[in-house]
Formats: C-alpha cells, sequence, structure tokens
C-alpha cells in the first residue's frame, strides 16, 4: 500500500520532496508496525530529489537501491544494522545533504561515509565501534552526538582543516566546522545557514573559516553566528586570505567592506556570547581582522579568553604581538577577559 501511494507520487505527479514520517507516539525499536517495509528502488526515481524518514526500523537498504536521484536525506530516529545505513548512504551517491540522527542495534561494527558530491552532514548516534568519513567537496560537518574515541574516527575532509573539534575541548559538546566560500548565495541554497536549529539552544562549540575582505561571507557568518541563542563555549576562527588585489581592498566589494565595519552595530549582535575565541591566521596588519577582534573584545562578545595563534614567521610574529598588545589596551567589555598568545 505504502509502496504503490509512493510509485503514484514519483510517477505520476513527479514529487520532488518526500516526508515518511511514523509519529505515532508509542515509537520503539521493536514491533512490526515500525518496520518500513517497501519494495526494491522504491525511492530511485528521477524526480525525487528530497527524502526525510522519521522515527522508522530499516531491516534492509532494498528501498534505496540505485538511488542517484537523491540529493538530501534525513534518517530522524531511524533503527538498524550498521551494514544496513551503510548500503543506503552508499545506494545514493549524489547526496549533497546528509542528516543522520540514527541508532544501531549493535555496537559492533563500521559507519562508512565516502561521498564525492556531500556538502553538508550532521551527524548524531549511539556506541558504534568506529566512523570513517571521507568527503572533498564537504563545507559544513555538524557532531551533536556521537560517543566514540577520537582514534576511532577517521575523517578525510580537506575543506575542514581546524585545530579545534568534537573531542579537542575535553568533554563532548556540540560541535559544528564550517567552510565558508563566495558565492555564499549559492551555498545558502544548499543549507549553509538552514542546518538543524537544535544545535543553537544547547552548549556548543563552533569552527568556521572565512575571508574578511568578502562582505558576502562575513553576512553568512553574521547569520551562523546570530543563530545562537546560548552561551557559546568555544569559538574558532580561521582566516583565509583569498583577495588576489591584497591588503589595500581594492575589489568591487571594497567600499561595502568598509562601511560595514565602520557601522556601530555590534557584531553579530548585541545578545551573542561565547566563552572562548581562536584566532588562527591572524594578521596584525589586517584592518578587518582586527577590527572583528577589536569588535568582539569591546561589546562584551568574549567572556574568558580570546586566544590569537602566533606565526613561524619572526616579522609577522612581531605583527602580531604588536596587534594583541593594542587589544590589549582597548576597554574591555568584560573585565575578566584575557588576550593571549599561542
Amino acid at each position: 500500500m505504502l509502496a504503490s501511494w509512493i510509485q503514484s507520487l514519483t510517477s505520476m505527479k513527479h514529487t520532488k520532496n518526500l516526508i515518511l514520517a511514523n509519529f505515532n507516539g508509542r515509537f520503539a525499536p521493536t514491533g512490526e508496525d515500525n518496520v518500513l517495509k517497501l519494495s526494491t528502488e522504491t525511492f530511485n526515481h528521477p524526480s525525487l530529489r528530497t527524502l526525510s524518514l522519521y522515527q522508522y526500523i530499516l531491516q534492509d537498504a532494498q528501498a534505496f537501491n540505485n538511488c542517484k536521484n537523491l540529493k538530501y536525506l534525513d534518517l530522524f530516529q531511524i533503527f538498524a544494522e550498521v551494514d544496513v545505513f551503510n548500503e543506503v548512504i552508499s545506494s545514493c551517491p549524489s547526496l549533497e545533504v546528509l542528516i543522520l540522527q540514527i541508532i544501531f542495534f549493535n555496537p559492533s561494527g563500521h559507519l562508512k561515509i565516502d561521498h564525492k558530491t556531500l556538502r553538508i552532514l550532521s551527524m548524531s548516534c549511539n556506541q558504534i565501534d568506529s566512523i570513517e568519513v571521507r568527503a572533498a567537496r564537504l563545507d559544513i560537518l555538524s557532531i551533536e552526538y556521537i560517543p566514540c574515541e577520537s582514534d576511532n574516527v577517521v575523517l578525510e575532509i580537506p575543506r575542514l582543516q581546524f585545530g579545534r573539534n568534537y573531542w579537542v575541548a575535553g568533554r563532548l559538546l556540540p560541535h559544528t566546522s564550517i567552510n565558508i566560500s563566495c558565492p555564499p548565495q549559492k551555498q545558502e541554497s544548499n543549507g549553509m545557514v538552514k542546518w538543524d536549529t537544535n544545535y543553537a539552544t544547547s552548549p556548543a562549540s563552533l569552527s568556521v573559516s572565512l575571508d574578511l575582505k568578502n562582505p558576502r561571507e562575513v553576512e553568512v557568518l553574521r547569520k551562523i553566528l546570530a543563530v545562537w541563542t546560548e552561551k557559546m563555549i568555544e569559538l574558532e576562527i580561521s582566516f583565509k586570505n583569498n583577495n588576489p588585489l591584497g591588503e589595500e581592498g581594492n575589489s568591487s566589494d571594497g567600499g561595502a567592506q568598509n562601511n560595514l565595519w565602520e557601522k556601530a552595530e555590534p557584531f553579530p549582535n548585541a545578545d551573542f556570547r561565547v566563552d572562548t575565541i581562536w584566532m588562527h591566521n591572524f594578521k596584525g596588519s589586517n584592518k578587518e581582522q582586527f577590527a572583528l577582534a577589536s569588535r568582539f573584545v569591546m561589546q562584551k562578545t568574549v567572556m574568558k579568553k580570546m586566544m590569537i595563534k602566533t606565526s613561524f614567521d619572526e616579522k609577522k610574529k612581531k605583527e602580531i604581538e604588536a596587534a594583541v598588545a593594542k587589544l590589549k589596551e582597548l576597554p574591555k567589555g568584560n573585565e575578566e577577559l584575557s588576550i593571549e598568545c599561542f
């Protein structure tokens, strides 16, 4: 019955977005009523682009066979063996967005995600032996909860090279890593600023890389930070220097960028708070970077520490240390704030 209904939606009505929800108020990982029973290649239709499944048991992956059509897959509170999840994920090679809130029946196994097209990955699961993620184009990785030791998690994600992560803070906190790259309009259409806002209502940490000379990337950062309604534990910012015209800011967006930092409004807003900020690739001579750091110091954004990475190059190191000295002289919004190099 359900398979026929899905087939009519995709084949006759050319449905692009499909949500199947099993919200019966009595969900448990047992009982035949909670098993999603579908025929082979049920979700394989050229028109179907996004699929969301809520609160089901998957006994096999046959409904996902040859699902090259799917771009977006959301598995929310789905129970299955790890091999079934692996087969589901590998059967959808064109995925750009993958949202996993999954429960393994057996903690013995290896979850593997290997996708060349994946741009956004959000993960939460129960105990599993090991996890492997290989995604050359991934721009957003959000981990809400995975009870694995860091040694048992392999992450080959070249666009997300950060010093901070889900494990490094010493306690397991929801952590999101984001590579902001131009043009942000295209990335927003893929969900750049629209990931699950549940992460914004709990203590969390964030790593982000961007070019401050690009006003569009700065605007994406502002939107991302504005999502958080509670104090963030850690914020790591890695500055990119993508402007081919150098420090003079003579690009077509240069005037708009200067006006941005001349505004008196707090960045991202008056409410955002974070315990510790880590800054990488900070240049003492970069006006935009110094302006952002100054805002964070004076507007009560940072509660405890601002940590700025120094350089191995002696000249650059002296420039950074001089900039840090200037930051320390600014009137602090929070008197307990310490500004240090590392």
